[in-house]
């Protein structure tokens, strides 16, 4: 199966811009043989914590997605992109799947950055969700930092996790090189293929967010990584099967021997 993790470039509340972007890169991917893309978080709204822009941008939900399902009845593959939801009166950042003209499922960030709890609320579910033989459970920058929610993604059945930031400061060389400190832990401990692409932008203050793409194996190699001042991404090809035969060894499959219950009153 073929992967893709874009690091596109959004501008903060300018949606038919960063709509126009999202589906040049899907069209190119999918004649590339993509059958999954993973767009950076809130790619499609820009990355803002300020509620007059995040407002703003989601009168324009309907149309925004109206014209990202006409598109995904038009392509092969499946696609993660990111926007704010509003419910009852709480905001949330989220990361929407589509596949076949169809929602086939979204994640709320369960965990978040100080500052992003000015205006978010945090989400309380973790799924994983099925595309063809993809197994994928997405997490959403901060969230990446609690080894915990791939352990539970694991358990849940995962093989990919699909991690989608939107991490400021930094060079591109800088920012590539801290993903690979931490991200192939995840893969490895867990048995999963992980893949992870970065919002490219500037927010309101001139602070930038640098371009950085990674899909590593279950091993923690690197299979592709890009890391250039602009837009760009990564793309791998991804045996699944090869999980099975990881879960089938006494020793690369840790989670089968993890002491769950002991581990739970640390947690009480």
């Amino acid at each position: 199966m073929r992967v893709a993790a874009v690091s596109s470039k959004s501008i903060i509340g300018n949606v038919q811009e960063n709509l126009s972007v999202t589906i040049k890169w899907i069209k190119e991917l999918n004649k590339k043989g993509a059958e999954f893309i993973l767009f950076p978080e809130m790619n499609l709204s820009g990355y803002s914590k300020n509620k007059t822009v995040v407002d703003k941008v989601l009168l324009q939900k309907e149309l925004l997605f109206s014209k990202l399902l006409e598109i995904s009845n038009q392509v092969k593959l499946a696609f993660a992109f990111g926007f704010p939801e509003e419910e009852k009166g709480k905001y949330f950042i989220s990361q929407f799947i589509l596949s076949n003209g169809k929602i086939i499922g979204k994640h709320r960030k369960t965990h978040l950055s100080p500052s992003e709890k000015e205006l978010y609320s945090e989400g309380d579910e973790i799924e994983v969700f099925l595309i063809r033989k993809l197994s994928l459970g997405i997490q959403l920058c901060y969230e990446t930092h609690f080894p915990e929610i791939s352990a539970i993604q694991a358990q849940k059945g995962a093989n990919v996790m699909a991690m989608a930031f939107a991490s400021p400061k930094e060079t591109c060389r800088a920012k590539i090189d801290r993903f690979k400190r931490y991200i192939p832990a995840r893969a490895y401990d867990n048995s999963c293929f992980a893949m992870t692409c970065n919002q490219v932008t500037e927010n309101e203050r001139g602070t930038v967010f640098p371009c950085a793409s990674l899909i590593v194996d279950p091993k923690g190699n690197v299979l592709s990584e890009s890391f250039v001042e602009e837009n760009e991404f990564a793309l791998a090809d991804i045996n699944l099967d090869g999980i099975e035969r990881i879960k089938q060894s006494k020793m690369a499959c840790f989670n089968a021997h993890k002491r769950t219950d002991w581990l739970r009153e640390y947690y009480e």
